[in-house]
């Protein structure tokens, strides 16, 4: 049996653990990205040991994309449905600045830190699907988790782009009150100033306006699942009284 054959035995199994390697590169690369943002008097700044963990992360990604399109027996349709996910890995962050007379501003380099991130949205979906035991369950905590995740990479963008330029914006925790009020569409006092805050603003808000009614679905889901049991238990107890009855009577 060739090598290429006993691969593919072993794909479910062997995708699974690179979805779930793909989703602790995205912690650690977040929580690098965090580390520096919030080490550093200026946002922008980036450790050495950031930018190598990014280009790893990166390359990794890219590897995860090509083998799974190895392995996998529909080969068109993966291509259509990643190949724009492949380019989003790509460590532009690295490649960029080598391109002569590119001048890059500094606030979409700090955004293309979070493309990769990209990647690891299809690996949430898998490998929360693995500690529900519903499928409705894992669709809910994953969405939950996109959201949470949104807001968060949202607030750090939002802060690093308005903090020097923004009255409103003093410290972290403004920038986070304000990712948590636009993404559930009440709205805050702070408003962006900057191009990319004001892009942020439609982004993280768009996001709460898809994910948040999947909120309310699920709990009317888990209520009328409950009705239904304890309807379900009401009449199988009807069901047993009307026996003994009949029992006794006879």
């Amino acid at each position: 049996m060739s090598f290429w054959s006993k691969l593919k035995e072993k794909s479910i199994t062997f995708s699974g653990f690179l979805r779930l390697v793909v989703l602790l590169c995205s912690i650690v690369l977040i929580g690098c990205i965090s580390y520096d943002t919030f080490l550093f008097s200026n946002p922008f700044a980036q450790s050495e040991f950031t930018q190598k963990v990014q280009f790893w992360v990166c390359i990794f990604f890219m590897l995860d994309i090509v083998l799974e399109f190895v392995v996998t027996k529909h080969k068109s349709r993966y291509l259509l449905a990643y190949f724009l996910l492949f380019i989003a890995c790509i460590p532009w962050i690295t490649v960029l600045p080598m391109i002569p007379n590119l001048r890059i501003p500094d606030d979409v380099l700090y955004m293309l830190r979070f493309m990769p991130l990209i990647r690891s949205c299809y690996a949430l979906a898998i490998v929360v699907g693995w500690f529900t035991f519903r499928r409705s369950s894992a669709l809910f905590m994953t969405y939950m988790v996109i959201l949470l995740s949104g807001i968060y990479v949202g607030s750090l963008a939002f802060y690093v782009c308005e903090v020097n330029v923004n009255p409103l914006v003093k410290t972290y925790w403004d920038a986070l009150w304000w990712a948590g009020m636009e993404a559930i569409t009440v709205g805050c006092n702070i408003e962006a100033v900057t191009p990319i805050g004001k892009i942020l603003s439609v982004i993280v808000a768009v996001l709460g306006l898809l994910i948040i009614p999947m909120f309310t679905v699920y709990v009317s889901n888990i209520v009328g699942l409950f009705q239904t049991m304890s309807k379900t238990a009401a009449e199988d107890g009807d069901t047993s009284s009307k026996r003994a009855d009949s029992t006794e009577k006879h």
